[in-house]
C-alpha cells in the first residue's frame, strides 16, 4: 500500500508442518525442551547445540544445524532471548531482528517459527513480538542503489513467515505487522535524500499515502502561513526560494470509525474545530526540517549530510498517522508536520533578527541552527487553537545535547502533565522505545528570556535540551497535557542495532499508537 522495503509475509498457523527451515526461541539456561507442538528430530537438533554448548540462548544469540529426513536437509535454528525471569517483547524482538539476518544471509524463501518452548507471557503477545522484530530488520533502504541494485534485489527474494503458535494469535500478528509497516514507511521517507524530500515533496507524499489510508488531509502553503502570522516557520524556511515551507496536516476521525461499527456515521463538530469528530482529538506535532545547512549559522561539513535526518520528528507522525488509519482506530488524531528547509542565501534569516510568532511571541534570533523549535512553535500554536486537543505530543530531532545527556539508547521527555509523562514512559520501555525525563520549569524559560523581544530562540549550550522544551512551552497553554520527545539521539543510529540497520529507524511510532490505541478503551 506504501513504501516499506521489506519482503516479508507472515503467517500463522498451529499446524506444525516440516518446511526448509524452523527456528525456536529459548531462553538462557534452559535444559527441557519436550513439546507436544515440536518435531522429534528438530528437538533433537535443538538439545545437540545446547548440549555441545555452540547456544546458550544468550540474548540474540542465533545458532543452526542441520536435519536429514528421507533425502530432505533443513536448518534448524536456535535463538537465544536471554534469562527467562527477562523475557520481554523487547529480548524476542531482538531475537527475530538476529534470526532474519540470518534467514537472509542463507537466502532463505521460507521458515516456520516455533515458540513454545518459551515460557508463556500474559504481558505480551510473542507471536507479535517476533513479527515486529522481523519486519523492522528486514528494512534496507535501497531506493537509490544504482549498478549495484540487481545484485541487492537478488539477495532480497520475498521471505515467507510461518509462525506456528495458536490462531487466536493472527489478529495480534497482524496488527504488529501494520504498525511495524508503518513504521518501516517513516523509515524510507526520512532516508530518501535532501534532492528528493522537501517540504513541497513531502507534502505530496503525505497527500498520496493520505488518500490510500482513508487519513483527511490539507496543507498551508507560505503565503497562506503569512496571512496567519506564522513568522517562525516562514524565517527557517526563507532561505529556499525554490522550495518554501509546508504546514501539513493529516486527521484520523475516530468518531466516524465509531458510528460505522454500530451501523451508522456519526459527525459531530467539535467547538472551535474543523474536525468532524465527537471528542477533542489528540495532536502529534513533528518537526520535518528536510535539510538543515544551520543557516548562517552554518554546521561542520563533516556531518551536514547527517542532516536529512533532521525531518525525522515529523516522519514519525507520518508513521503514526498511517498506522492509525489502517488499524482503523476508533480514536479522533490530529497530526501536524512542520516543514521547511534550512538553507543558506541573500534571503536567509539572520542572528539578531526578531520574529513574531503565531501566537504573538516575539523571539530574537541569537542562532541560526536553533531552527526546529521556531517551526514547531508555530505549529504548536496553531494546531492547539484551531482542533483543541485534549493532549498533544511533540517529536524532534531538536538537539545534540541531548545525546551527550542520555547517549544513543533512549530519547528525552519533558513536559506539564506527570500522568502523561508517565504513560509515554511506560509504554516507551514495553515497545523498546526508551525515554528519561528531563526537567522544565520556570529556570529554564527564565533562561532564555530576551532584552529585545520575548525570549531568544536559543541561550548556549548550558541545558540545551532544557532550553528546547521551554521554548517550546511558550506555545502551549500551561494546564493542556503536554510532552515533548527530543529524539535526536535515537531517530537514526550510525551502527547496526538488533533490529535496526544504519539510518533512520522510525523511533517512536510503536509507542505513539499503543498510546493513541489506550484511549480506545476508556
Amino acid at each position: 500500500m506504501f513504501p516499506t522495503n521489506t519482503a516479508i509475509t507472515f503467517a500463522v498457523k498451529s499446524d506444525p508442518k516440516r518446511s526448509a527451515a524452523v527456528a525456536y526461541f529459548v531462553a538462557e539456561g534452559q535444559s527441557t525442551f519436550n513439546s507436544p507442538n515440536g518435531i522429534d528430530a528438530d528437538l533433537a537438533a535443538v538439545r545437540r547445540l545446547i548440549d555441545a554448548k555452540v547456544v546458550t540462548g544468550k540474548a540474540r544469540e542465533v545458532a543452526f544445524d542441520l536435519v536429514d529426513e528421507n533425502g530432505s536437509v533443513r536448518r534448524v535454528y536456535v535463538i537465544g532471548v536471554g534469562k527467562a525471569e527477562k523475557l520481554s517483547a523487547e529480548t524476542v524482538r531482538q531475537g527475530a531482528g538476529a534470526l532474519l539476518r540470518s534467514a537472509r544471509k542463507h537466502k532463505l524463501d521460507s521458515i516456520s517459527i516455533h515458540l513454545n518452548l518459551l515460557p508463556a507471557s500474559d504481558t505480551f503477545s510473542t507471536p507479535a513480538a517476533v513479527a515486529t522484530g522481523m519486519a523492522l530488520a528486514d528494512f534496507d533502504f535501497l531506493e537509490h542503489k544504482g549498478t549495484a541494485k540487481k545484485k541487492d534485489d537478488a539477495d532480497r527474494k520475498p521471505l515467507v513467515v510461518t509462525i506456528i503458535a495458536p490462531k487466536e494469535n493472527h489478529s495480534a500478528v497482524t496488527r504488529a505487522v501494520a504498525v511495524a509497516g508503518a513504521q518501516n514507511f517513516a523509515r524510507t521517507i526520512a532516508s530518501r535524500p535532501g534532492n528528493v524530500i522537501n517540504p513541497p515533496s513531502l507534502a505530496k507524499i503525505s497527500q498520496d499515502v493520505a488518500k490510500k489510508v482513508g487519513l483527511s488531509f490539507k496543507v498551508l502553503d507560505e503565503k497562506q502561513m503569512a496571512k496567519l502570522g506564522m513568522g517562525g516557520i516562514l524565517a527557517v524556511g526563507a532561505g529556499s526560494r525554490v522550495t518554501p515551507p509546508r504546514m501539513i496536516v493529516l486527521e484520523w476521525k475516530g468518531s466516524e470509525v465509531r458510528g460505522q461499527e454500530s451501523g451508522k456515521t456519526v459527525r459531530k463538530k467539535s467547538a472551535g474545530s474543523s474536525a468532524s469528530s465527537s471528542s477533542n482529538p489528540l495532536l502529534l506535532v513533528g518537526k520535518a526540517v528536510t535539510f538543515d545547512t544551520g543557516g548562517i549559522s552554518i554546521k561542520p561539513a563533516d556531518k551536514m549530510g547527517h542532516m536529512i535526518y533532521d525531518k525525522c520528528g515529523g516522519m514519525t507522525v507520518l508513521g503514526v498517522m498511517t498506522a492509525v488509519a489502517t488499524l482503523k482506530l476508533p480514536v479522533h488524531v490530529v497530526g501536524i508536520i512542520g516543514a521547511a528547509e534550512n538553507h543558506i542565501s541573500d534571503t536567509a534569516f539572520r542572528p539578531g533578527d526578531i520574529l513574531k510568532m503565531y501566537n504573538g511571541v516575539t523571539v530574537e534570533v541569537t542562532n541560526t541552527d536553533a531552527e526546529g523549535r521556531l517551526v514547531l512553535g508555530d505549529a504548536l500554536a496553531w494546531g492547539i487553537e484551531t482542533y483543541k486537543p485534549s493532549a498533544v505530543v511533540d517529536l524532534a530531532t531538536l538537539t545534540g545535547g541531548v545525546r551527550v545527556a542520555l547517549g544513543t539508547t533512549m530519547a528525552g521527555v519533558m513536559g506539564n502533565d506527570d500522568d502523561l509523562i508517565a504513560t509515554l514512559t511506560k509504554l516507551g520501555e514495553i515497545e523498546g522505545e526508551k525515554m528519561w525525563r528531563l526537567p522544565v520549569g520556570e529556570d529554564q524559560r527564565e533562561q532564555i528570556k530576551s532584552h529585545h523581544a520575548d525570549i531568544v530562540n536559543s541561550a548556549g549550550r548550558e541545558a540545551h535540551p532544557l532550553q528546547g522544551a521551554a521554548f517550546l512551552s511558550y506555545f502551549v497553554p500551561e494546564k493542556l497535557p503536554w510532552a515533548h520527545l527530543d529524539i535526536a539521539a535515537v531517530a537514526d543510529t550510525e551502527k547496526t542495532m538488533p533490529y535496526y540497520e544504519k539510518g533512520a529507524t522510525g523511533w517512536g511510532v510503536r509507542t505513539l499508537v499503543e498510546w493513541i490505541a489506550s484511549k480506545a478503551t476508556r
